[in-house]
């Protein structure tokens, strides 16, 4: 799904690894295969192409739709499972060419109309789901990655394995320690320059995620275009360059970098200063740096 996915592993030498990385290669492999927007047997393609309102779902894609849903709820709409239309329309999803033009705002209006949460829902048993319209499209790139980050580190864990890293683009997932019993330490790009780190941080039995506006961007015109948007305006976010939020649990530290993107400095940090094990690191529109009390 467009991301190169880095695993360390800290191990005995006597220790086999070669069956762990093929069951890490398979994991991977299947996990795209279901779960892009393009893929043959890809879940979400088979929803978006859907000729009926209700579809049975796999578990796990259920649980990964209520999550979701269930942030839209708590981040007001700023997260959006919903947004694909958006995402096709700006040249931001995977089958596009990244060439596109420039939308005009009738196009955009168009869209917006068709990015809405609230018009589908999951039954309770988590296999099957439900949609109002039939223009709503699902693009779950802003919750897969966390959910994929969970599963390989149970994988490896059931492999024995309990010392580990894992990064996946701006997704990252410690546990244990190094070899030589220090954390693992991690960096945070700047979001203007490559080169440079904002800082770096012990992490341990953790997730850090960061979302920004450049890894996925274009200049048109002048202007800065990236693939988070208001779901509301139809605009990319414009208020920060990146955010970078650390929890305990990945899914939720995925969902939170890209749905708390669109908000204010103040805000955020409103938002994480009450919630337990969620820390934040922003730098906004103007290059300031801001950081939550516990960061």
């Amino acid at each position: 799904m467009g991301t190169v996915v880095e695993v360390t592993v800290s191990v005995p030498q006597s220790f086999d690894v070669k069956p762990m990385w093929r069951s890490v290669d398979s994991l991977l492999l299947r996990s795209e295969e279901r779960f892009s927007v393009t893929g043959a047997s890809s879940e979400i393609r088979i929803i978006n192409e859907r000729e009926s309102a209700a579809l049975p779902v796999s578990s796990e894609l259920g649980e990964m739709l209520k999550t979701g849903l269930a942030y839209g709820d708590t981040l007001d709409g700023a997260f959006d499972i919903t947004v694909l239309p958006l995402k096709e329309l700006w040249g931001f999803c995977e089958q596009c060419g990244g060439d596109e033009p420039l939308p005009d705002s009738s196009q955009i209006s168009a869209a917006v109309r068709h990015v809405n949460y609230s018009c589908m829902r999951v039954n309770h048993a988590g296999d099957s789901v439900f949609f109002e319209s039939p223009y709503t499209r699902v693009d779950i790139g802003g919750i897969a990655k966390g959910y994929v980050l969970e599963r390989l580190a149970k994988l490896l864990k059931d492999s024995g394995i309990d010392n580990f890293l894992i990064a996946a683009g701006g997704d990252i997932l410690a546990s244990g320690r190094k070899r030589n019993n220090t954390p693992w330490r991690v960096g945070v790009q700047h979001p203007r320059n490559r080169s440079e780190l904002l800082t770096a941080i012990s992490l341990e039995n953790s997730a850090l995620v960061t979302s920004g506006d450049y890894e996925r961007f274009r200049f048109i015109n002048g202007g800065r275009y990236h693939h988070i948007f208001n779901p509301s305006t139809g605009y990319s976010c414009t208020q920060n360059q990146s955010l970078t939020i650390r929890a305990g649990d990945p899914v939720r530290a995925d969902i939170l970098s890209t749905g708390l993107f669109c908000a204010s400095a103040e805000k955020i940090l409103e938002f994480v200063r009450l919630r337990d094990d969620t820390e934040c690191l922003i730098v906004d529109y103007a290059g300031s740096v801001y950081m939550s009390d516990g960061w």
